[in-house]
């Protein structure tokens, strides 16, 4: 084998470590805003924007129980904050 290439077993193992870590992030990110969604419900202001204060839509809640921001709240905030 060359110097600089690993085998495709190695490769394997590190592409599975990187998905590993890519789905445990993710997750770890539905469970904080499944948290802090409980915490607007339990302050009273569940269905509002947490940004403009406007309602949420009813379709967006219904597809995403634990959004806190508008539609449009939301694709400025996921624009500020690209990883």
């Amino acid at each position: 084998m060359s110097r600089g290439f690993r085998n495709s077993d190695e490769t394997r193992a590190l592409e599975d470590k990187a998905t590993s870590e890519s789905i445990n992030a993710i997750l770890e990110r539905d469970r904080e805003q499944a948290s802090h969604a409980a915490e607007v419900r339990a302050h009273g202001q569940y269905g509002l924007c947490e940004n403009c204060g406007k309602p949420i839509g009813a379709e967006r809640l219904e597809a995403l129980p634990t959004a806190t921001r508008c539609i449009r709240c939301q694709a400025e905030w996921e624009q500020a904050n690209r990883l």
